[in-house]
Parts: C-alpha cells; structure tokens; sequence
C-alpha cells in the first residue's frame, strides 16, 4: 500500500476496529486460563499466549499503560518486543506497575527494544560501524546509513521513536526496580533462562542493537 494512502486509511480502520478489538479482547480475557502469559504489543498469535495490542488491525486490544483487566496474581509472564521506546516515561511507568501488580509472585517480564548505548558505541566506533550488522540491518529496510552518525539517527529519529522513550540497560533496570522487580538482567537475544521466552525474539538479526531484560517480581 503506497504510505499516503496508508496514512488517511489507517486512522478510519482504527477508529472501525478498536470498539470491536475491546470488546473481543475482554471475552478473551475473562476466558483465558490462570494464570495467562500476556504479550503487549504482539501482532501475530502465538500457542498458549494472549497477544494484544492496540493498532488498527488488533483482535485483543489492550492499552498496557492503563489499568489491566486482570488480577493480582493471574498473569505469569510478560513479554513486549519493540513497543517501550514508542511511549513516554511516564507511560512506561504505568505499563511497568501494571505489569507488577498483575504478576504473580515469582513471575517474570521480558522486554526488548533498541539498546540506545550500543547504538552510541556503534556510532563512536567510527567508519568501522558502517560494516555491522545493525547498518547492514537498516540498509536492508530502506533506510540511509552512510555515516557513523546514521547509527545514533536511526533509532531516536526512524519509526516513531521521537515521540517515546530510548533506553540502555542502566535505565531501563532502574525503572523496572523502581516499579518494584528485582533481578533485573540483560540477556542475549533471543535467549533466555526461561523456556516461556527462549527463542521468543524475532530480532536476533541485529548484530547487538536490540536490547532484552528480564525481571522478576
């Protein structure tokens, strides 16, 4: 679909699908089976999972930075790829807490998005960086990677990520333990402790530019 007309369609089938997205997404969480394993911001479903969203074409929709329709204790695991650095801090906050409160005690979230020190490493490793896998990543999407620079520019300029949130490690552990998680850890894409998450990421292509964590309720 050409991106004008992908700009005007998109607000009309929103407005035609989220009325009938809610109202799914609500039987579907009153069904599902206790405790659930929830996915923010999924597009595609996924065996034993409840995936939501919020977008124009979403069957369970789900704001996660609002109160969730669940209880304490009734969810198990949390996973979201991609979606943080798309909302502000405060909303990250909000989707933070909430993911807490709806935990159970010993249950896990996993978070991948943009790792904005690794990008910022990229870019200070000069023309070298020009060769890695992240920019052969970009490149391949259409996007310009010309200069050292180019690394820095895309992940805080590209996709919408203007209007939320970048996170390194650092950050992203201090939010989470503020929200009351400990064991915060990063982990390697893709990979995880946890047979619920391992091999759950879609972007292990990426040479190091996305950024997983775990933590633990």
């Amino acid at each position: 679909m050409h991106p004008r007309v992908k700009a005007v369609a998109r607000p009309i089938v929103l407005a035609l699908n989220t009325p009938l997205a809610k109202a799914r997404g609500r039987a579907v969480y009153a069904k599902a089976e206790r405790p659930v394993k929830l996915e923010i911001g999924g597009v595609t479903p996924r065996e034993g999972w409840v995936v939501t969203n919020v977008g124009p074409t979403v069957r369970n929709y789900l704001d996660a930075t609002a109160p969730w329709p669940f209880g304490p204790g009734e969810v198990s695991h949390v996973y979201s790829d991609n979606v943080i650095e798309h909302i502000t801090l405060d909303m990250n906050r909000a989707f933070f807490r909430e993911a807490y409160k709806a935990l159970q005690p010993g249950g896990v979230i996993r978070l991948v998005t943009p790792d904005l020190r690794a990008h910022v490493e990229l870019y200070l490793s000069g023309a070298a960086a020009l060769d890695s896998p992240p920019a052969k990543h970009y490149r391949a999407m259409g996007l310009v990677v010309e200069h050292p620079t180019d690394l820095t520019r895309i992940p805080i300029a590209e996709f919408g990520h203007h209007t939320g949130y970048l996170f390194d490690f650092e950050t992203l552990k201090a939010e989470l333990e503020a929200a009351g998680f400990t064991d915060v850890v990063q982990t390697e894409a893709g990979r995880s402790k946890h047979p619920e998450f391992d091999g759950i990421d879609v972007r292990t292509h990426e040479g190091g530019a996305q950024l997983a964590v775990e933590a633990t309720k």
